[in-house]
């Protein structure tokens, strides 16, 4: 039986998220739990329409929970549980904020939307978790200028290697191009 393009479609689709969570539970790896998720947010945000982003964003930090809680032994404290959860929060935002700035400015160019939506999603992360140290136990070291830092660096690397992904996507069919995705934010705005 052949598939139809609908079917084929969503098959694309959810391999391609399941594709973006795994390079998130690699980047929960090979960086001590310490996934960009503003770089997937960006991504996310340039290449999706707000429900598959929400789910790529959820998908992630579930997998860099797992990661944390399962096999790099984070405690099991409610620090660390509160935390986990602020984190979350704050890349749902920061994604959502993305998503939103790049329907607003796709028209402008796509380098300068990719720009943009990184920005927003960076400091929307960054912002949320200093709000959040306000609330819960911990020290303010995590947003010195060293660590912060060293926060965006990560996350551009992970973006340009996201970005070069997303392209080998494109090329082999994976994923449709980043047409319909500013095509739906225009309409969802």
């Amino acid at each position: 039986m052949m598939q139809t393009s609908v079917e084929m479609h969503r098959a694309r689709r959810w391999l391609w998220l399941g594709f973006l969570t795994a390079a998130s539970v690699l980047f929960s790896l090979g960086l001590a739990c310490a996934t960009p998720f503003a770089a997937l947010g960006a991504i996310a945000a340039l290449n999706m329409g707000r429900r598959d982003a929400v789910i790529l964003i959820l998908a992630a930090w579930l997998a860099n929970q797992a990661v944390g809680y399962g096999i790099l032994a984070y405690p099991q404290t409610f620090e660390s549980v509160a935390w986990g959860a602020a984190m979350g929060a704050a890349a749902l935002i920061g994604t959502l904020v993305a998503h939103r700035i790049a329907g607003q400015l796709a028209p402008m160019g796509r380098a300068f939307t990719t720009v943009s939506a990184f920005g927003a999603a960076f400091l929307t992360f960054e912002a949320a978790l200093f709000a959040a140290s306000f609330l819960l136990p911990g020290s303010g070291e995590p947003f010195s200028l060293a660590v912060v830092g060293q926060i965006l660096l990560t996350n551009t690397v992970a973006l340009a290697g996201l970005l070069v992904l997303y392209r080998l996507g494109t090329a082999i069919g994976l994923v449709a191009g980043h047409a319909p995705r500013v095509t739906a934010a225009v309409s969802a705005a």
